[in-house]
Order: C-alpha cells, then sequence, then structure tokens
C-alpha cells in the first residue's frame, strides 16, 4: 500500500493521476504489485479497450452478477466503484440501506403465510417435489424481482425515485393497465391484511381464553381490534424506509417462531421414531393445492420501487446484492419450516397438518406458546407493511383526479455508468427503447399526517372487519395464491418487461418471460378454478 502511494504521488505526475486508476487499486488489493510495475501510459490506455470490451456483454445475469468476478478487470466495475465513491459525499434525499431495503421486503413477504408452508409440503411431497417447487418459485421471484426495477427509469442518485408498480404497468400497456394494476395491488394488500387479521386472532386465543371464560369469535375479534387500534399510527409513516427497525423486530421474531416450531418437529420425530418423508404427492391435484401456499409467500412485488426509490446509491451492484438477500434468505427460512413442520404429522391424530402449523400443537405446550407471541408481533408489525403501498396508491390516485393531471411519461436520462441489464442500458433509455416513465420531479407538497392516517384508517380497519367474518385463514391463502398473486407478481411483470425493454442482447431474458408466461398463464386459470372447487363446492381437507 505505501509504495501505491509513492506511485502515485511522487513518481506519476499531477496531470496524469487518473482516478480511474485509484479505483483498480481499491477495487483490486490482490493484484496491487503488477499494477505498480505498470507503466502508467499503459494503464490509462488500456482503459478505453477495456469499456469497448465490456459494453459489449450479454444478458440479465451476466450484466448484473459479473461485477463481483475477482478473476478479471473490467472498466464497468472500475466505473461503478469510482462513482459509488464520488456519491458517497453527494447531498441525497434518499435513507434507505441495503440492510433497511432487505427488512423491508422480509417483513412484507416472511409472515403468516410461511405457517402454511408445512401443509405444503406434506401435499407436494417434503423430501423431493416440494424443495424443487420452493427452489424454482424462488429463483423466477428473483429474476422477477430484477426485471421490475429494470422496467422503471433509471434512478437519480441525488433524489429520491417516483417509481411504482403501476406507473410501470401504465408505460407498458397503457392507462387502462395502471387502473387495472391500481386495483390489484390494492386488493392485494387489502386481503393481504385480512388474512393476517385472521392469523392475529388465532394467535391470540389463548389469551382470549384465560380473559373470558367462555370465549366466542366475537371476544377473540375484540381482542384482535384492539392490536388494530393501537397500531394503526404506524400506518401514518411517509416512507417504508421508517419502519427499518420494526422490519429487523419482525424477523427476529419470525426467527425464533421457525426455531419453535422445529425443535417441536424434530422432538416428535426422535420420539416416534417415525419420519413422514414422502418424495411424490398421493394426487396431482395435491399439487394445485400446494402451489398457491409456495406462490402467496414471496409476493412482495408491489414493493420493489418503493423501497427502490429509497435506497441509497442504487447501483445495480447494491440493487443485485439487496434483492439476492432478500429472496434467498426468506427461500432459506420457508425450506427449514416447511420441511420440518410437516414432519410433524407424525405427531398429529390424523396424521395431517392444518393450514395454520401452529395449531396443529398441543395450545398449552409454553415453547409453543412463545412461538405464538412472536407470530403475534410479526404479523402486528406487517400491517403497516401491507397498508402504506395500498394508501400511497389512493393519494396518488385522488392528488391526480383532483388536479386533472395524468401520469408525465417522461424518459429519464440513465446516470448510471453501468446498467443492470446490459451494457447499452443507458444510451437505449436515453433514445426512449426502454424503461418505464418516470414523474418529473416538482416541489409538490407531500400529503399531511392527517391525509395519511384517514386514507389508511379507511384500508386498515375495513380489511380488519372483513376479518372478523371470515373463518379460516386458508380460503384467504388459497384464493390470493390462486388468481391475484399470479397476476400480480408474474404475469404483469414479465409483460412489461417485454414491451418496454427491447434490445438485441437481451434474447435470453426476453425467452425466458416469454416461457414462463406460457406456464403462469394456464396455472393460473387452472389453479384458480381449483380453489373455487374447494373453496365453495367441497369441504377444505388438508389431504385428499
Amino acid at each position: 500500500l505505501l509504495r501505491v502511494i509513492i506511485y502515485i504521488t511522487v513518481l506519476v505526475p499531477s496531470d496524469r493521476i487518473d482516478s480511474s486508476l485509484i479505483c483498480v487499486v481499491n477495487h483490486l488489493p490482490d493484484q496491487l504489485h503488477s499494477i505498480i510495475m505498470i507503466e502508467n501510459d499503459a494503464v490509462i490506455d488500456a482503459a478505453p479497450e477495456q469499456t469497448e470490451d465490456t459494453q459489449n456483454g450479454g444478458d440479465i445475469g451476466a450484466s448484473i452478477d459479473g461485477d463481483e468476478d475477482g478473476n478479471a478487470v473490467t472498466s464497468r466495475a472500475v466505473e461503478g466503484e469510482e462513482e459509488e465513491a464520488l456519491l458517497m459525499d453527494e447531498p441525497t434525499n434518499r435513507k434507505g440501506t441495503i440492510s433497511s431495503a432487505c427488512f423491508n421486503l422480509l417483513s412484507t413477504m416472511v409472515g403468516g403465510g410461511s405457517l402454511s408452508l408445512p401443509l405444503a409440503f406434506q401435499q407436494a411431497g417434503n423430501g423431493l417435489l416440494a424443495p424443487v417447487i420452493l427452489i424454482v418459485i424462488a429463483l423466477i421471484t428473483d429474476f422477477c424481482f430484477r426485471i421490475l426495477v429494470a422496467s422503471a427509469p433509471a434512478p437519480s442518485h441525488a433524489q429520491r425515485g417516483s417509481a411504482s408498480f403501476e406507473s410501470v404497468a401504465q408505460a407498458a400497456f397503457g392507462s387502462k393497465a395502471h387502473v387495472v394494476s391500481t386495483l390489484l395491488v390494492c386488493f392485494m394488500c387489502f386481503f393481504g391484511t385480512v388474512g393476517y387479521a385472521v392469523l392475529l386472532r388465532d394467535m391470540l386465543e389463548p389469551l382470549s381464553d384465560a380473559i373470558w371464560t367462555d370465549a366466542t369469535r366475537t371476544t377473540r375479534n375484540f381482542g384482535m381490534l384492539i392490536i388494530v387500534l393501537l397500531v394503526t399510527p404506524l400506518c401514518g409513516l411517509e416512507t417504508l424506509t421508517s419502519l427499518e427497525k420494526f422490519g429487523a423486530t419482525s424477523m427476529v421474531s419470525v426467527l425464533v417462531l421457525g426455531t419453535c416450531v422445529m425443535i417441536r418437529s424434530f422432538q416428535c420425530v426422535i420420539e416416534s421414531g417415525h419420519w413422514e418423508v414422502s418424495l411424490w404427492p398421493e394426487s396431482p391435484r395435491l399439487v394445485l393445492d400446494a402451489a398457491p401456499l409456495f406462490i402467496s409467500c414471496f409476493v412482495c412485488h408491489y414493493n420493489i420501487h418503493p423501497v427502490h426509490n429509497d435506497l441509497q446509491r442504487p447501483s445495480p451492484k447494491r440493487v443485485s446484492r439487496w434483492l439476492r438477500w432478500t429472496t434467498w434468505g426468506a427461500a432459506t427460512y420457508y425450506m427449514a419450516i416447511g420441511f420440518s413442520g410437516s414432519l410433524y404429522a407424525a405427531c398429529t391424530p390424523g396424521g395431517h397438518i392444518t393450514g395454520n402449523i401452529l395449531l396443529s400443537f398441543d395450545s398449552s405446550d409454553p415453547l409453543l406458546l412463545v412461538g405464538r407471541l412472536c407470530l403475534a408481533l410479526t404479523i402486528t408489525l406487517a400491517f403497516p407493511m401491507l397498508t402504506i403501498p395500498a394508501r400511497d396508491i389512493i393519494l396518488r390516485a385522488w392528488k391526480e383526479r383532483s388536479s386533472g393531471t395524468e401520469h408525465v411519461t417522461l424518459i429519464v436520462d440513465n446516470d448510471l455508468e453501468e446498467p443492470l441489464l446490459d451494457g447499452h442500458e443507458e444510451e437505449e433509455m436515453a433514445n426512449g427503447e426502454g424503461g418505464a416513465p418516470e414523474q418529473q420531479h416538482q416541489e409538490e407538497a407531500p400529503p399531511s399526517i392527517f391525509q395519511r392516517i384517514a386514507v389508511a384508517m379507511m384500508v386498515f380497519w375495513s380489511g380488519a372487519a372483513v376479518a372478523c367474518c371470515v373463518s379460516s385463514i386458508d380460503v384467504v391463502w388459497d384464493l390470493l395464491g390462486s388468481s391475484l398473486s399470479i397476476l400480480l407478481s408474474f404475469l404483469i411483470p414479465f409483460g412489461s418487461y417485454l414491451v418496454l425493454v427491447k434490445r438485441e442482447n437481451n434474447f435470453y431474458s426476453r425467452l425466458v418471460c416469454w416461457v414462463l408466461l406460457g406456464a403462469f398463464v394456464p396455472l393460473m386459470f387452472v389453479s384458480t378454478g381449483n380453489a373455487i372447487v374447494n373453496t365453495f363446492f367441497f369441504a377444505y381437507l388438508p389431504v385428499h
């Protein structure tokens, strides 16, 4: 390091010191000696050639993850490091970090839906097919997250972004798609709130039974409504980043809950000496019953843009790290609780797992009582994550309607030296060939705290009121995962990417989108029909 400092400050003339050389030294400490021995002219002259070569790169995977290859020095990585270094001291109103972004998405994604995964694993075959389905859904989800970011306008490092799920849909399919996507996100948030409220009521059941000797659904709903009233002020916060500490607390509670389930499940297997492991489902229809449960556990796509809008220094490398950690952190947890929870079937009376794994355990178990309290805390802290996106959509629609304006279709220039998908992103974004429109940054007064709380109360409390009339959470997850989740999480992102991002060297990404569209469209209709039959024509059974 001392030799490098002397080389830069003494031997190299001041007018020849190139910032990219400093970035090379910082980025590749294992090649310091070779850099020192190379003459300055050769290093500087080689940079344009590297830039020209790396900009001929290919598809989504190479452009996102290729920067982390320690075996090759590319000017794209050098320029990315240089840009991040220069932006460290740049004033910005972006407050989100990678950790806060991960916690915010995980708080939306990981929660009560994970308690239905043991049932999904038992139905699909916990020894082989269920883990394979989970990994495949995780891969597709990670791909969807990336194309959602790629379909949005290029971010500004200094100002908060204004992209949203509905603005991307509008850019791809017009104003009618904006209305449809807005309704979809609102419905997803609303019914997610309903499902979580039902689950919260179930988790508070021991407490309600202890307070009221003759507890009924009404008394249990009363306890749930008290929690809803207490958490309502959090739904008035301005952005999701403000919930960073609550997201971290929620994740700790989820890990404690999963640990409690795994301890009791493996204890059951050891004491009974019987492993409930199957490679395949007993019936193909059981896979259709399990598919919505797998899909609904990864739904948080409507929060990708709000979190990305507030992420500090949203370079492709940082965005890739954020999305990768979020997706595979959730998938790892799902794999653990799904497989271990399905093993507890050996200790249930009929050998069946319920839609909520906690209801399969003894309600007086002190360890599972801790798990119930942790889940109640997780659900409570997840309510704002579901309410704020719907609230913001309603406020934006109300402001546009009252002012008589619509979304401004302005393509902003891509100020990133390193695009998310490939080396031609910034040129094509500037030419209007890809990316969703970005609203112009105008000094507009944000909604007041009164407006935010009023709309949040309308969404949140109406969802809690509907939850008072719902008897089982299985109905909510089954219908959401089979219809709305597939449409919002897969079909709209795939279609938006195909329309907005048209380049010659993203052939494989577009091919993947077409293949997945061909798979998910019939799956949505088939699984929706199956869910309707299970819900309205047959009594729902965990195992048929």
